[in-house]
């Protein structure tokens, strides 16, 4: 059996002479395709958000409250210990087969079955010896396939073996050893639950720091001990900037849905953070995790990275989940709506005919009547969830509108099966862990495969099956040009390409390039060499720069 050393390794050093490790230059990149959720209107100007003085519910202790949303793994779930790992250096990393041979803790072991987890998915058996050692590391792996993990559990087994005199330190103010960067609220959110389950029983303390959490409650809770902090950029800056957290203890530094992030405009706000005490990369282990990867911001992301850092490829990079079967069905807008009801009555028959019998009861649905349903806009979301309501369907929506305690409302009440619909804008499409949705259904297409791709691995985790529904709607400029690259994920996974796709296809004027996307080119490391100035780097599509979206707490 392979054993890893239990030596702890190396400490970065300080370089001479300091500086930063990011490139100085402006020009941070604007989202070509901005919904008026995220940024509040096109062009990146932020819209006034709610405000309420929202404090979080205290963090669970009990063992029930932190594993009881463990969610069981289906038989399917094993093919993720089966696909195929592409490593660059291929020779930098010895992977683990079985837990147990990564020298994890009795207690972080014990943790893990609590969690149902069995043995380590194959993006975990590199990732947790690669982080182990300290290396800086790229890896882009299906949705559902373990990302979270793979990072949180050689962190905290870090943590444990390596710092354990900084964990019973108590610094004022706090300065966690590890930072954990999400595009929103909610993936933050979940974050730190997850470390909180691999962390139980042991000295390490995960916490967060989020926009919508009243700050002063934050802060309070912040004092009491955090090593471990899952945060959005927005909020962290403010706490950093007035003196509520120090980032110069950071160890651990991961970007989690880095491709969004990159390509949104924070990296501006990653410099600021290293500006305002987070130690440059030459002192840092940096990790940067996602479904996607575009060739443009796996280039950008070497100015985050060491030289020397892996990166990891699980499967085909950029592909769709193989356990969800896609549908896409030509609908114009006029037309959506009514179809949108047809879907519902077809497959959430249950919910329909118990709903005409009784006008309120207090049921859970199962996963197979789960529906999630995304829109581009706010405002598109409440017309939708105003028209089930309308038709006495059980739904709830999710969008920038809402106030947090809203937001947290409606995730918890998808997630615990109370409310079986969810209308949401692509704020909900990166990351977050619902458990067991039956389908998700693009009402409106998003305008890249790589949005296509987060949005429907909310369906199809853990090896379960899913369903993925889009509508195409011919006359929308958007749909027309995602038509190559929708017809290349569905030929890559297998499944079946409408007639009519292929058509708009050949018609459209979409510029398309094969290796212009994610999945063409699996050479570990792209373009690391390909341009040292930064000025280029930062204008790798010929994009302008854009207001930051963190300034927004839309995303935050």
């Amino acid at each position: 059996m392979l054993q890893l050393s239990r030596d702890c390794p190396q400490e970065r050093k300080s370089r001479e002479g300091g500086g930063s490790s990011f490139f100085s230059a402006g020009g941070g990149r604007r989202n070509d395709r901005v919904s008026d959720d995220i940024f509040g209107q096109p062009g990146g100007r932020a819209t006034s958000q709610p405000t309420e003085r929202y404090i979080p519910p205290p963090a669970p202790l009990s063992e029930d409250d932190i594993f009881g949303e463990a969610v069981s793994k289906d038989e399917n779930f094993g093919k993720y210990h089966r696909t195929q790992i592409q490593c660059t250096p291929e020779s930098k990393i010895k992977p683990i087969k079985l837990y147990e041979e990564a020298n994890l803790s009795a207690q972080i072991l014990s943790n893990i079955r609590r969690a149902h987890f069995e043995q380590p998915t194959s993006i975990q058996c590199y990732t947790i010896p690669c982080i182990q050692q300290r290396d800086d590391i790229m890896a882009c792996a299906h949705t559902g396939s373990g990302k979270t993990a793979a990072f949180l559990l050689p962190i905290v087994s870090n943590l444990l073996e390596c710092h354990s005199d900084e964990l019973m330190e108590k610094t004022h103010p706090p300065a966690p050893l590890c930072l954990i960067l999400s595009p929103t609220r909610e993936l933050a959110l979940q974050t730190e639950r997850e470390a909180r389950k691999f962390s139980y029983q042991t000295a390490v303390i995960p916490c967060s720091a989020v926009g919508g959490h009243d700050m002063y409650t934050v802060s309070d809770r912040l004092k009491e001990g955090c090593h471990i902090l899952s945060a959005t950029t927005g909020r962290l800056k403010d706490m950093v900037e007035t003196g509520r957290v120090s980032l110069k203890h950071v160890k651990y530094f991961v970007l989690d849905e880095a491709d969004r992030m990159l390509d949104t405009g924070f990296e501006s706000d990653i410099r600021k953070l290293e500006e305002l005490g987070l130690p440059p990369k030459d002192e840092r282990c940096t990790s940067m995790f996602s479904a996607t990867f575009p060739d443009e911001e796996r280039k950008l992301a070497k100015y985050f990275l060491l030289d020397n850092y892996i990166f990891l490829v699980d499967g085909t990079m950029g592909g769709t989940n193989e356990h969800i079967a896609q549908t896409i069905e030509e609908v114009r807008q006029g037309d959506k709506k009514d179809r949108l009801l047809q879907l519902l009555e077809q497959d959430l028959s249950r919910i329909v005919e118990i709903i005409k019998i009784h006008t309120f009861l207090f049921l859970t649905f199962s996963e197979d009547e789960r529906c999630l349903i995304f829109v581009e806009t706010k405002r598109q979301a409440d017309y939708i969830g105003a028209l089930l309501s309308q038709k006495k369907l059980m739904s709830t929506t999710m969008h920038g509108d809402r106030t947090q305690r809203q937001r947290t409302e409606a995730v918890q009440q998808f997630t615990n099966g109370k409310c079986p619909i969810l209308v949401a804008t692509p704020v909900a499409a990166r990351g977050l862990d619902f458990p067991l949705i039956g389908y998700v259904i693009n009402y409106d297409l998003p305008d890249s495969s790589d949005f296509y791709i987060h949005r429907i691995g909310r369906t199809g985790r853990a090896g379960h099956l899913g369903r993925s529904i889009s509508f195409f709607d011919p006359k929308r400029d958007s749909d027309r040009r995602i038509a190559p690259e929708l017809i290349l994920k569905l030929t890559e996974a297998g499944q079946e390409v409408p007639d009519f796709l292929r058509q708009y296809s050949e018609t459209s004027n979409s510029g398309f390039s094969r290796d212009g996307y994610s999945g063409r080119n699996t050479n570990m490391r792209p373009g690391v060499n390909s341009t040292d100035n930064p000025n280029q780097a930062a204008n790798l599509s010929g994009r302008t720069s854009s207001a930051s979206s963190a300034k927004v707490d839309e995303w935050d």
